[in-house]
Parts: structure tokens; sequence; C-alpha cells
């Protein structure tokens, strides 16, 4: 049987770049206090909130920045050397038990193949496969699928060709 991949997580490239990202914009804001005040566009705080908010305020914008940035990086790196290094489970077999994911979410889609249970988000920050249905995903109920995964992360997902 032929399949198309429809994930591999060594093609997507580092897809959660922007969760760490966002951290930068409040090490730039941080950053741009002091001049803020000075322009006049913030009226000049207390003196104890001057010399500590700006500290924390920085330091707790560069800290998440690192640790999202290590941490995001760190789960597609290893992915990827999972997936490459044929370190991943392969399971294969029809898609049953399938559970969408609302559109708006609060609830993870799910489903089963070969007794092997995956279950994923949109909203979920990882390296592996997170498309539901909803947001144009492609798993469905019957739907014959090759996953390589690592517990429930999958680094690749094939999708079975009609005969």
């Amino acid at each position: 049987m032929s399949y198309t991949t429809v994930f591999d997580v060594t093609q997507s490239g580092y897809r959660q770049w922007w969760f760490a990202a966002f951290g930068l914009i409040f090490v730039a804001v941080g950053f741009a206090l002091p001049y803020l005040i000075r322009i006049g566009l913030l009226r000049k705080p207390p003196r104890w909130m001057e010399v500590w908010f700006r500290p924390f305020f920085l330091g707790f914008a560069i800290l998440w920045t690192v640790v999202s940035f290590a941490g995001t990086a760190s789960d597609y790196f290893g992915l990827a050397a999972d997936l490459r290094r044929n370190r991943c489970e392969v399971v294969e077999g029809v898609v049953e038990q399938f559970d969408p994911m609302p559109y708006t979410g609060h609830r993870d889609e799910s489903f089963v193949v070969a007794d092997h249970r995956f279950h994923y988000s949109d909203y979920e920050v990882t390296a592996g496969f997170n498309q539901s249905t909803s947001h144009g995903g492609p798993i469905r109920d019957g739907l014959r699928v090759r996953i390589h995964c690592i517990g429930n992360r999958i680094a690749k997902l094939e999708v079975a060709n009609s005969p």
C-alpha cells in the first residue's frame, strides 16, 4: 500500500518560534521604559517602582523568552532527531474512535490506531502534528494511516492513497 506524507517534523521546520518570540515584545518594552518616561509617553512612577519594576519586568521577560525558546527548540530538534534516527515507533492501521476537537477548542482531538491512542490540539505548542479536523486536518474515522511517534507525539503522519 502506498502512502502520502501529510506531516513530517523534519520538513515542517521550527513552527513554534512565535511562542518564544512573543517574549521579545516585553523585552523591548522593558528596555524602552526609561525612554518612554523621558519623552512623556508614560508618567514618572514612584521611586520604589523605578527601582524595582523595570528590573523585575525585564528580568521576567528575558527569562520567559529564554526558557520558552529552549523548551520549544528542544522539543522540535529532539523530535526531528528521533525521526531521522528511526527511534520512533511506527503505528499502522485504521483510525477508530475518532473524537474531533470543536472549532473553538476546549477539548483535544483524539483517535485510536492499532490500540494506540493519540490526542492533540491546535492550541498546544508542540513540534508534533497537531492540526485538528476543524482547522483543516486530515484525520477522520476509517482513514488508513501510518504514524511515526514517540509516545503520543506524532513525528510523521502518512495517509494511505486510495486504491
